[in-house]
């Protein structure tokens, strides 16, 4: 039973720390360091967890995949390719609703912190043809955003989840893509129907073949580049997730791969690629992925894993079952599924190393749980852009959860 108070103090601090907005690494180390210290510390156990840490190539790998993914970002948002793409999707989306969907669903294949708010902009103009109320807004553009979380292999918490786990990444996300299709088809389905649908207005909106902003009509648009536009923005995500599962490359080269296609496309300057490479080097989050990977390491040395095997086995309750809901609650305190991935898989690992099954479960619940988070922080800023209530909006959430929890349940569990 110690072993459970040692884990319940490490997890309170971290979760702790995270709620105080505390970066994610300075969390983690704070954990593995208090767990350190009430698990018999000895030099030659950190010297382990240290060393371990910093000469696995997976570390490197998830760091540089994480590196390049924020080159990416940096790559598409300051060459104008976003701004260019949603603009030329105007007049080829012919449908309000899609258009209402697709906002948020393609921004939210680059992983952004808070970057709900960049859509919500997009999702307010395109509902004006919509008597629609500012908790299904809210909705819209909080749902649609997270779609890509199960199956994106540029996502931080995929691509924890498959170093921890040493799951292949390309075999997590061909496990995975299948419930990222499920939360878009239940998306549609429940939130893109129901009151304030009828239109209300025929005052031109976005996909009006009417001037735009800039005064070009969207005819005009589409024949400047609309297609050009859809392949720089779409191209560099589909050719990564084609790298990935298809012919097995780690993310960190087939990411590097995408960025440096996409310079050579763009015939990026050397200055321009200097910048790129210094601007997208974003401190917070590469010492977040280390400090994760080395509190996976600090279980592993401290002789926590052991002792929880052997705690595990003295009950009744399925282990994979307890490191669901530790998943769950870990993610709903949190508002992260990457923090519960963090705290719980390398627990799940050491029980259930490589086992697809279990991290599917878990990693599932983690995102269930960093959904109906209030301390989401894509829910915040959403809640407060459309000036909707913040328990509103989870209403829809839960009842889509719940869905998908109970289908991974059936298809999983039982």
């Amino acid at each position: 039973m110690f072993v459970i108070a040692k884990i319940s103090a490490t997890l309170t601090i971290v979760v702790w720390f995270l709620r105080k907005k505390i970066q994610i690494g300075h969390a983690m180390l704070a954990g593995s360091v208090l767990l350190f210290l009430i698990s018999s510390p000895t030099l030659e156990k950190a010297g382990t967890a240290v060393q371990t840490t910093l000469q696995e190539i997976g570390t490197w790998e998830v760091v540089l995949a994480m590196y390049f993914v924020m080159c990416l970002e940096h790559l598409l948002r300051t060459t104008g390719i976003i701004k260019g793409f949603m603009t030329s999707m105007k007049p080829l989306l012919r449908s309000e609703r899609v258009l209402l969907a697709f906002m948020p669903a393609f921004l939210g294949l680059l992983p952004s912190l808070g970057g709900a708010i960049f859509s919500a902009p997009m999702v307010e103009q395109a509902s004006k043809k919509y008597s629609l109320s500012p908790e299904k807004k809210a909705t819209i553009n909080y749902w649609f955003r997270h779609v890509w979380e199960y199956g994106n292999p540029i996502i931080p918490g995929v691509l924890l989840a498959s170093q921890i786990t040493a799951i292949p990444l390309g075999t997590f996300v061909a496990n995975m893509i299948v419930y990222t299709l499920i939360a878009l088809l239940l998306g549609v389905g429940v939130i893109l129907t129901g009151k304030g649908f009828q239109s209300v207005s025929d005052t031109p909106n976005l996909l009006d073949n009417n001037v735009d902003s800039n005064g070009a009509s969207a005819d005009s648009i589409e024949s400047k580049g609309s297609l050009r536009y859809f392949f720089l923005g779409v191209g560099p995500i589909l050719v990564n997730i084609i790298l990935v599962v298809a012919f097995g490359l780690s993310a960190a080269l087939s990411m590097g791969i995408v960025v440096l296609g996409m310079a050579i496309h763009l015939r990026f300057t050397k200055g321009q690629l200097i910048t790129m490479l210094q601007e997208a080097f974003e401190k917070k989050i590469l010492w977040g992925v280390l400090s994760i990977l080395f509190f996976q390491h600090v279980l592993t040395a401290s002789g926590i894993v052991q002792e929880l095997m052997v705690f595990f086995q003295g009950i009744n309750i399925p282990v994979a079952i307890m490191l669901g809901i530790g998943s769950l609650i870990v993610a709903l305190l949190t508002g992260s599924p990457q923090g519960a991935v963090a705290v719980i898989f390398p627990i799940l690992s050491a029980f259930y190393p490589g086992n697809l099954e279990t991290a599917t479960v878990a990693y599932i619940m983690a995102i269930a749980g960093a959904m109906l988070s209030p301390a989401h922080l894509c829910l915040i800023v959403t809640a407060e852009y459309f000036k909707a209530d913040l328990f509103k909006i989870l209403k829809p959430v839960l009842l889509l959860e719940i869905i998908i929890l109970s289908l991974m349940a059936a298809v999983h569990l039982i």
